[in-house]
């Protein structure tokens, strides 16, 4: 097991190929998730159509939907500044109940807390209703109970789109089966495709300066990028569990080395 001195003696600052979101190593140039930002923004500053205040995302497993709902959501984090959009993010996988998805509005929201369902709705209502504030909850997966959710959107068609909901889900052949009574709100259907191998390398390789190593290809050769690349097939958590292995075998190395220079004797030299 690696430590982060290990890291710190090949020239890391920290472990590149982390797999749970850190949107340190968000990438950029991965084209079809700077597009997906790109449409998400727009949907979220438009308020036209006030029925229409639900987009949904849908990507290939494992091709990056975290990340990308992390980034978006952070835009829009603000906690001093009023008269803005304030920024939700959930991963739905870890909501066992539907009171913790409008807890986390309410502490979104800096709401006292409450002690039922229906005075959270009240009060989230309430708050919205006497600002300027806006409310976008992203959430990465489907959510755990619609009811809540469709009465928060229901009540935004009345009130200026106040409330915008980005929902990324897993593609299943280009519908939205799976938001059910939700899909009367939705103004946003964004598909998009698992990242090819060169755009996979490039990560790799963003990733090893992101986490401040000077010069990755002398560590990672390119051609070896393109390898682990491949062998990714178009998902982003498999290159980088690749990747963490092949680093390890490199950084396993370079601790034996380092060991072995310790040594004032080499076997076979003994005087």
């Amino acid at each position: 097991m690696l430590t982060s001195s290990d890291f710190l003696h090949a020239q890391f600052l920290d472990n590149p190929f982390r797999r749970y979101g850190d949107t340190r190593f968000f990438y950029p140039n991965l084209a079809e998730q700077r597009k997906v930002l790109e449409v998400a923004h727009g949907f979220i500053a438009d308020q036209k159509d006030p029925s229409k205040n639900l987009g949904v995302i849908a990507g290939p497993s494992r091709g990056g939907k975290s990340m990308l709902a992390m980034k978006l959501a952070q835009t829009y984090f603000n906690f001093e500044h009023r008269g803005q959009v304030l920024g939700l993010y959930m991963n739905t996988n870890t909501l066992t109940e539907p009171r913790h998805f409008l807890m986390a509005v309410i502490e979104t929201l800096s709401l006292p807390s409450s002690r039922s369902n229906a005075n959270r709705i009240d009060s989230i209502f309430e708050r919205l209703d006497n600002s300027d504030d806006q409310l976008l909850i992203v959430l990465d997966g489907p959510p755990i109970d619609q009811d809540y959710l469709e009465q928060m959107l229901d009540w935004s068609m009345e009130h200026n789109k106040k409330i915008k909901t980005v929902i990324f889900l897993q593609d299943i052949n280009n519908n939205t089966s799976n938001i059910g009574s939700l899909n009367q709100f939705l103004g946003l259907y964004v598909p998009f495709r698992a990242p090819e191998v060169v755009e996979i390398a490039s990560l790799l390789y963003a990733r090893m300066m992101s986490a401040g190593h000077p010069d990755p290809l002398k560590l990672i050769p390119q051609e070896t990028m393109f390898n682990l690349a491949e062998q990714a097939h178009g998902s982003l958590s498999e290159a980088l569990r690749l990747g963490t292995d092949h680093l390890e075998n490199i950084l396993e190395e370079l601790k034996g080395s380092l060991r072995m220079d310790a040594f004032p004797f080499r076997p076979g030299k003994a005087g």
